[in-house]
């Protein structure tokens, strides 16, 4: 292991200013919003403690970032035997995510006078905090007088640097330590091998690869045993106030050319460590200074500032680098939900909207990574994975067209032309299959369906899997691939007109006049048809219609607001739609904007999925429609209430929601929701 020993006046100032910046992190003290912002002004944005109890116990919150397939805890006050360790890893390359240890290399400092392991269970606890860059212990023993301090950082998309310093802090005694890392796994097919530079966690029939490794391996005492390991750095004389300082990786990779590649970083990171650790601390800089300052001056407030950050991190912490079939990096849903480790397509344009001001090139990717999964006709496909172990590729269904819009709006920041050019062709050949696969009448109207004919699926390409407007839906087959369902969609039609208005955008930029054109009056003509026959005039809404009959499907849903985030209604509609999405009866409820109505008979929160709860991309949609037609004061309002009432969302460690119950705030479904975390992001700055 790589050691430094500095002079002691250095050293006493360098413990110093960590216990100084330890008691300036507990006080969660928050600068103004236009100062610059570090990572040090947000401790615990997110609840990052405790010890799992198995390998599938998904309580405990895993911490990650820079789209690595692994993550850490930090042990809690009560979990005194691991003070000091990082609990983990949660690995994501094995059974959609499980715990491979309850601490994989736990540290132990020997006394070498006596041969004792020195009980860091008595150890007083300066500091136990996540930041957005790092998980840090400080502690404080007194026999003999130790202070010890433990971080972890990602520095690639495959490795986590751990870092130990302990000082001397005795006044004139020399103490002789040793460190000893050791672990064992969860897993009973796990076991552990010595090889080249490191140790080989083998996962038995999982061929991926777990890799410790340490600087000067061969100068260290190994004990492997199969089932667990230890390694033991040589004893070394601390003088009075001198740091020793040791360092060790863990790597989570897929084959052997991977393992090698993170050799190269591995070996920059113990030759470099503090030119690592400054580029991660610079790096999340970076990233709050490209949100903080940006934050509504409605939001300017040390509260939204945490919110912002707990987006932030929820996006980072579900990000996963390209691997598999994934040949670009993007997010998950929810890392934490064992049947959302995949990309998904319509979860996906969000999260590239939300990543585009801090991330462009993530941004650019997470569009990237969906379009890889683009056929031959055109359709892309509902959902995608690593591999294909657990579940298969979803091709029998898409997602809402809106891909356009989240190609328009990361170019916003980008401004790299070559991937307008690279996305623009593909858009419209998607834009193109709408047409030609789900407009069973070719009346210019498109129906959500599948590729299957299956009725089950023909609703999860609306994105509204049970919502009450799809009770008693039929499948009507069509000629050239599966079927739609009976009726014309208000939304899916008002997608399509932006995204008609978007093609015309990248067109014109790219010079391509009359493709331009013929995508502004194409738009013009279905925006036409939106007025015409999706909105009803008695009631003020825009509806659903019956394929056949042509008459609407009276449900009041958040469908009837799409229009308005699209700007395809008229003022006059906007105002009708405005009023019954400010009724407290139906919409305007303590957490605004259900997608159903609440006083409809169906109107069902709790578990009801699709019928009733608070999807904050759909509450995005209606906050940002009022707006598009000048009710500003109501879209404050409303924005106000999310952040203000959503439950663990303001000065909470809580975890953000899949979705919210609208009459009580209460969170539901997964935890660490990345599409909810995008449209909060997308709400504090817009």
């Amino acid at each position: 292991m790589r050691i430094k020993q500095k002079t002691s006046t250095n050293l006493i100032y360098l413990f110093l200013i960590t216990i100084f910046f330890s008691s300036c992190y507990n006080s969660a003290k928050i600068t103004p919003s236009k100062e610059l912002m570090s990572t040090k002004d947000f401790p615990n944005i997110l609840n990052y403690k405790g010890v799992p109890d198995s390998a599938l116990d998904r309580s405990v919150y895993a911490y990650s970032d820079l789209g690595t397939w692994h993550g850490y805890a930090l042990p809690t006050k009560v979990d005194k035997q691991l003070l000091g360790s990082f609990i983990g890893p949660y690995i994501m390359t094995q059974d959609n995510g499980i715990w491979l240890s309850e601490a994989l290399t736990k540290v132990e400092i020997i006394n070498s006078e006596n041969g004792e392991v020195i009980d860091l269970s008595k150890a007083k606890i300066f500091e136990n905090n996540s930041y957005p860059n790092q998980l840090t212990q400080v502690l404080q023993i007194e026999k003999p007088n130790l202070f010890i301090q433990t971080q972890l950082i990602f520095i690639s998309n495959r490795t986590a640097l751990i870092k130990v310093a302990i000082q001397n802090k005795s006044q004139d005694k020399n103490l002789r330590l040793a460190v000893r890392w050791s672990g064992d796994s969860f897993l009973e097919e796990v076991r552990f091998s010595k090889e080249e530079n490191g140790i080989r966690v083998n996962f038995g029939k999982n061929e991926n690869i777990g890799w410790i490794s340490t600087p000067n391996i061969d100068d260290l005492v190994i004990d492997i045993r199969t089932k667990n390991y230890s390694v033991q750095l040589e004893d070394k004389i601390l003088q009075p106030n001198e740091i020793l300082e040791t360092y060790l990786t863990q790597t989570f990779c897929f084959s052997e050319q991977e393992k090698q590649n993170e050799m190269i970083q591995i070996a920059e990171a113990f030759h470099q460590p503090a030119t690592i650790f400054k580029k991660n601390q610079t790096n999340w800089d970076n990233n709050l200074q490209s949100i903080i300052p940006n934050l509504d001056k409605e939001f300017n407030t040390p509260a939204h500032q945490r919110i912002a950050v707990k987006c932030l991190q929820t996006l980072k912490g579900n990000w996963k680098s390209a691997a598999g079939f994934l040949k670009h990096d993007g997010l998950f849903p929810s890392y934490n939900y064992e049947w959302f480790n995949g990309f998904w397509s319509w979860d996906s344009w969000k999260h590239a909207v939300a990543i585009a001001p801090f991330d462009s090139q993530l941004a650019q990717n997470q569009i990237r990574a969906m379009y890889d999964f683009q056929d031959e006709m055109g359709m892309i496909a509902d959902c995608v994975y690593r591999d294909t172990i657990i579940e298969n590729h979803n091709w029998r269904d898409t997602k809402p067209p809106l891909s356009a819009w989240a190609t328009w709006e990361v170019f916003q920041h980008s401004k790299d032309e070559a991937f307008l050019k690279e996305l623009f062709p593909k858009i419209e050949k998607y834009h193109n299959w709408w047409y030609q696969y789900r407009d069973i009448d070719k009346n210019g109207l498109c129906e959500y369906g599948s590729t299957d004919n299956s009725l089950v699926a023909a609703k999860w390409e609306s994105g509204m899997d049970n919502a009450v407007r799809f009770d008693n839906t039929k499948m009507i087959p069509n000629q050239w691939q599966g079927g739609s369902m009976n009726r014309e969609s208000v939304d899916l039609n008002a997608y399509l007109f932006a995204e008609k208005k978007y093609l015309a955008k990248m067109a014109a930029y790219l010079g391509k006049e009359k493709e331009a054109q013929v995508y502004q009056e194409t738009a013009l003509q279905l925006q036409s048809k939106i007025h015409e026959m999706f909105y009803d005039e008695e009631s003020g809404w825009f509806y659903d219609i019956d394929l056949e009959t042509k008459k609407h499907l009276k449900v009041y849903g958040a469908e009837g607001w799409i229009p308005l985030w699209t700007k395809a209604a008229t003022p006059e509609q906007a105002a009708r739609v405005r009023e019954t999405m400010l009724d407290t009866t139906k919409f305007f409820t303590f957490i605004p904007f259900p997608t159903l109505a609440a006083d409809h008979p169906k109107f069902k929160p709790k578990n009801g999925y699709w019928r009733g709860p608070v999807w904050l991309d759909q509450a995005y949609f209606a906050i940002e429609g009022l707006r598009n037609y000048g009710y500003e004061a109501d879209a404050i309002k409303s924005t106000h209430r999310l952040f203000d009432r959503l439950e663990g969302l303001k000065d909470s460690d809580l975890p953000i929601r899949e979705n919210y119950h609208p009459l009580t705030g209460e969170g539901m479904e997964s935890q660490h929701f990345s599409w909810s975390a995008a449209h909060l992001l997308m709400l504090l700055t817009e």
